[in-house]
């Protein structure tokens, strides 16, 4: 009997948080208004791929060796792993 209301408890709480998940999904502007809001949380993992990405483009500018070599190690592997 314990164990059936322990059970209950959270599954009622499971509830309650879906709920509450539900509510703040239904409400969009209140995401956008908040510090932090989803545009500039997109606008911010935006400028952090293009920074990667010049990163990337220097690092193969400056050892294109190691990088073909690594491209095909991971090819390799991958091509091992996928292997039927």
């Amino acid at each position: 009997m314990a164990l059936a209301r322990t059970l209950r408890t959270e599954l009622d709480e499971i509830k309650a948080e879906l709920s509450r998940l539900r509510d703040e999904h239904r409400k969009p502007e209140s995401a956008d208004a908040a510090p932090g809001g989803v545009h500039e949380q997109i606008a911010e993992l935006n400028r952090l791929v293009q920074e990667m990405l010049e990163n990337a483009e220097d690092t193969i500018a400056e050892h294109p060796v190691a990088t073909v070599a690594g491209a095909l190690a991971l090819g390799i592997v991958i091509g091992r792993l996928t292997a039927h």
